[in-house]
């Protein structure tokens, strides 16, 4: 990625310092293993120091703004489903999520077909228990307001609609705590 592109995704990672540090994700691809091209056509940052964090991604496909918990670990998906298998600390990740999605932000689309093992096929909360991604986005198409100010306060917007998605999945599910299987 070329110098020029990477001052206004820093400007906008400091404007969101108050949510954790930013990382930016490398410019160029392994080729050793996938043919492409070797320069990733999208720019990409998190910001966060949690297990779950924010994420900014702008391609020629759109800008992308999410936050949570893209592939957690198996422990991890252990304990949300626990979590959500308590009614009470369950409507607290409603109310998170109902925030969330008052920003246009949508939760992941449950990935498992059946009830994962050990809950029931008729459990209230069954769509959740479902989930493989714990992550809220949004895909905005390329319009001029990219390039305005404008960008930066939806960014800033939704992803202080995310806070209390990404706080209770810190406090509630937390990093992994078992060894990577390999």
């Amino acid at each position: 990625m070329t110098s020029y592109c990477l001052p206004p995704p820093r400007e906008l990672t400091k404007q969101l310092a108050h949510l954790g540090p930013a990382h930016f994700f490398r410019p160029y691809n392994n080729t050793r293993f996938r043919p492409g091209p070797p320069l990733k056509e999208h720019i990409a940052a998190s910001v966060g120091a949690g297990p779950a964090v924010y994420y900014v991604q702008l391609s020629l496909d759109g800008l992308v703004l999410g936050a949570g918990l893209w592939h957690p670990e198996a422990d991890q998906l252990e304990r949300f489903r626990a979590t959500i298998d308590d009614r009470r600390r369950a409507g607290a990740f409603e109310r998170a999520v109902t925030r969330a999605k008052s920003a246009d932000l949508d939760l992941a689309e449950p990935e498992l077909k059946r009830a994962p093992k050990g809950y029931a096929p008729d459990h209230p909360r069954i769509e959740r228990l479902r989930l493989k991604h714990l992550a809220v986005h949004h895909r905005h198409q390329l319009r001029r307001w990219l390039h305005t100010r404008e960008c930066d306060r939806r960014v800033r917007t939704a992803l202080e609609a995310a806070r209390p998605f990404v706080s209770w999945l810190n406090e509630n599910v937390g990093p992994a705590t078992q060894p990577l299987r390999s």
